[in-house]
C-alpha cells in the first residue's frame, strides 16, 4: 500500500492534466475557451538568491471587490476562485533588470523560479516582469511580480500565521471556517484588534531604517491569495509574502488533510534562505502553531528570538500542553509567550528592545479603536 498510493497519485495527476489539455483544445475549437492569465505572487530573497512565484490559469473573470454587493455575488466569486483551470507546462519569461530567465509551470500551474538577483539590488520591494511564452500567449498581459529583498539592514524577520492570528476566522468551528472561506468578502472580515500597529512596529524594529521583512503562512489555499492580499491592504497590515497551501490532487496526495505540516516546510524555506536573520514567530493556540514553532526552535538553534501565541477562546484545555511546549522552547534557548491581545505582545517586544516603546501606545490605541469598531 505504501508504494501503491504514490504511484496512484502520480498517475491520477497525469490523467487529470491530460483531460484538462484535451478539454481546452476542444473549447478552443468551439471558440469558448477563456484567455489565460499570469497571477503573480510575492517572492522573497537576499542579494545572493531569490524566488519568483506565480501561477498560470484560465482567466475566470472574477468581479472586482467593489462590484460584489450580495451574498450571491460573494458565492459566485468564491466558486470561480476555487474551480480554477490550471495550465501545467506553461513557458514563462522572467525579466529583472538586465537579467532574463525562463521557467515552466508544474502540474498545478505554479511557477517557482530561484534566481540570482541583478547586481546592486538593495533591501525592499522589487518588481520582476513576467511574460507568457506558451501556450496561447496572444492577448495575455505581462505582469509584475513583487519580490521582497532582505539585506543586511534588517534586524530580524517575522513569520505569522493568518487564521485566528491576523484574521478572525473561527477555524476551530467547521461551519464558521466554511463561511469565512467561501461566503465572506475581505471588506467584512475583521482583523484582530491592534494587529496592524503591532506588525508595523515589528517591521520598523528598533530604529527608523530597519525595514524588517514579514511573512504570512496559512492553511488556506492559493485560490484565496487575492482575497487575503486585498484584506491585508484594506486594513493597512504590513505587506509580506503569503505562503499558502495547494488544495486538491497532487503527486504527493490530496489536500486539505493530514494536519498543517506544510507550514513547517514554508518556514524552513524562509529561515534557510534568510540565514543571516533571527526571527519572531507568531501564531495562535487553536491549531498546531506552537508545536510547529517548537520544532523550528529546535532545528534552528539561536535563530528564534521569541514565539508569540495568541490564546484562542474555547481552547483552555490546551493550557497545560502550551505550558509544556513553552518549557521545551525555553530549554532549546528561546522563549514563548502566550498572550490575550496584541498590546501584551507589544509590551513584551518593547521590553526586549525589538520595538520602540512609543509604538506600544500606538498598538494600544489601534486595539481600542478596532475593538470598538
Amino acid at each position: 500500500m505504501a508504494d501503491f498510493l504514490p504511484r496512484f497519485y502520480r498517475l491520477a495527476v497525469r490523467v487529470d492534466a491530460h483531460y484538462d489539455a484535451l478539454s481546452r483544445k476542444l473549447r478552443q475549437k468551439l471558440g469558448i475557451a477563456p484567455p489565460l492569465r499570469i497571477l503573480p505572487y510575492r517572492g522573497y530573497g537576499t542579494p545572493e538568491r531569490a524566488v519568483i512565484k506565480a501561477r498560470v490559469l484560465e482567466d475566470r473573470h472574477v468581479r472586482p471587490p467593489q462590484q460584489r454587493y450580495t451574498l450571491v455575488g460573494s458565492a459566485v466569486a468564491s466558486y470561480k476562485r476555487y474551480m480554477t483551470r490550471e495550465v501545467p507546462g506553461a513557458h514563462v519569461a522572467v525579466r529583472w533588470g538586465d537579467k532574463r530567465w525562463e521557467g515552466t509551470t508544474d502540474e498545478e500551474g505554479f511557477l517557482e523560479l530561484w534566481v540570482p538577483p541583478p547586481d546592486g539590488v538593495r533591501s525592499g520591494w522589487h518588481m520582476v516582469e513576467l511574460e507568457l511564452l506558451s501556450p496561447d500567449p496572444e492577448g495575455v498581459q505581462r505582469v509584475a511580480a513583487p519580490v521582497r529583498m532582505a539585506g543586511p539592514g534588517a534586524e530580524f524577520g517575522v513569520i505569522s500565521d493568518i487564521d485566528d492570528t491576523v484574521i478572525v476566522t473561527g477555524v476551530t468551528d467547521l461551519l464558521k471556517r466554511a463561511w469565512a472561506l467561501f461566503l465572506t468578502e475581505h471588506r467584512v472580515r475583521l482583523p484582530f484588534p491592534g494587529v496592524d500597529a503591532f506588525y508595523a512596529a515589528l517591521q520598523h524594529g528598533r530604529g527608523a531604517n530597519a525595514d524588517n521583512p514579514i511573512f504570512y503562512v496559512s492553511s488556506s489555499p492559493w485560490n484565496l491569495y487575492e482575497h487575503l492580499d486585498e484584506f491585508l491592504s484594506l486594513h493597512h497590515i504590513p505587506t509580506g509574502p503569503l505562503l499558502l497551501r495547494d488544495w486538491g490532487l497532487s503527486s504527493t496526495g490530496f489536500a486539505p488533510g493530514g494536519g498543517h505540516g506544510h507550514k513547517l516546510e514554508k518556514i524552513r524555506a524562509v529561515l534557510g534562505t534568510l540565514s543571516h536573520l533571527p526571527f519572531i514567530l507568531i501564531g495562535d493556540s487553536g491549531q498546531e502553531d506552537a508545536e510547529h514553532y517548537r520544532t523550528i526552535v529546535r532545528e534552528f538553534p539561536g535563530r528564534v528570538l521569541c514565539v508569540y501565541i495568541r490564546n484562542v477562546p474555547g481552547r483552555e484545555r490546551r493550557s497545560q500542553e502550551m505550558e509544556r511546549i513553552a518549557e521545551d522552547i525555553r530549554a532549546a534557548g528561546s522563549q514563548m509567550l502566550a498572550v490575550d491581545d496584541t498590546t501584551e505582545a507589544a509590551r513584551h517586544a518593547a521590553r526586549e528592545g525589538w520595538i520602540q516603546w512609543r509604538e506600544v501606545r500606538e498598538v494600544e490605541a489601534h486595539r481600542r479603536e478596532d475593538a470598538e469598531r
